[in-house]
């Protein structure tokens, strides 16, 4: 592997990442429903009750969330998904941007050699991501499929009902948020190198050059990994960060200078912050079109 070194990240910035991170994953924490935790809980309760072949109060149990569910639903009617777990994983790949070409050569190379395990297995380290996985109720499903379960209680199919609640809490619904590190790391960097030059004429250029060349690394090893349309959002960054070099480079004032690439990349952040569209696997016929 390459002997290439990550620049250092400056000890303001890594506060200001950590808190970035706790602040997206409280984000999704605001949205778990209390209600539909206690409904999911019942549901499994329900499995219990009628293991013991206890009818009347599997029954009342169904009854009891019907309501609950009835009651989730009146309050936004627009809502399908509502959160009951949340939970939350860290990815980050710890090689230069070397490394990373390198990898995807061997990659390419194992691929070609249908290797394509061998090849997986590395291909799953190259990322560098905080992974927010948020459960949720499909509230609008659920009375139907809780409904189809009361005739097999009342006939007293006991073992036929289990497996049809088994199948009902199984329909939770899992999504992911994908919010990539290096993408945060330069944001976070840019922020604190505008508040350094935030209506300041003078600010100390080595410093803000240390903040842009790693914010300018990190942007480039994002670009790497893959994060984002590979051209169409990078090119206008990097392209306003040599504009900011060629500044702390010259004579001119620092003042403001970081300004517009905060905003931009706070933009870009941001458009992170949402559910991840599963990949759908291609098709042998989907080649001809």
């Amino acid at each position: 592997m390459a002997e290439n070194k990550k620049l250092q990240e400056n000890k303001e910035v890594t506060s200001k990442v950590a808190n970035s991170q706790g602040e997206y994953i409280n984000e999704q924490d605001k949205k778990v429903s209390n209600d539909a935790i206690e409904i999911i809980n019942m549901i499994v309760g329900v499995i219990e009750q009628l293991k013991s072949k206890n009818k009347e109060e599997s029954l009342k149990t169904i009854e009891s969330v019907l309501g609950k569910l009835e009651v989730l639903i009146a309050k936004d009617p627009s809502k399908e998904l509502i959160p009951v777990d949340v939970k939350e994983q860290v990815i980050d790949y710890p090689g230069t941007l070397e490394d990373i070409v390198f990898t995807r050569e061997v990659v390419k190379e194992l691929i070609d050699n249908e290797e394509l395990q061998k090849a997986r297995e590395i291909m799953t380290q190259l990322a560098s991501e905080l992974d927010i996985y948020v459960t949720a109720l499909p509230v609008a499903a659920y009375p139907a499929a809780l409904k189809a379960i009361v005739p097999l209680i009342e006939d007293e199919k006991f073992e036929e009902a289990i497996v049809l609640v088994a199948k009902v809490i199984d329909t939770l619904v899992l999504e992911k948020i994908v919010l990539p590190l290096p993408i945060l790391r330069a944001e976070q960097t840019i922020i604190k190198a505008s508040e350094l030059t935030k209506d300041k004429e003078d600010a100390n250029k080595d410093e803000l050059k240390e903040l842009l060349a790693y914010a300018k690394e990190q942007l480039v090893l994002a670009q790497a990994l893959g994060y984002g349309k590979i051209e169409e959002d990078y090119t206008e960054l990097l392209s306003q960060i040599e504009k900011i070099e060629q500044i702390l480079n010259g004579d001119e004032s620092t003042k403001d200078i970081f300004e517009e690439l905060k905003e931009k990349l706070s933009s870009f952040m941001k458009s992170f912050n949402k559910v991840s569209k599963q990949t759908q696997m291609p098709k042998a016929e989907d080649k001809n079109k």
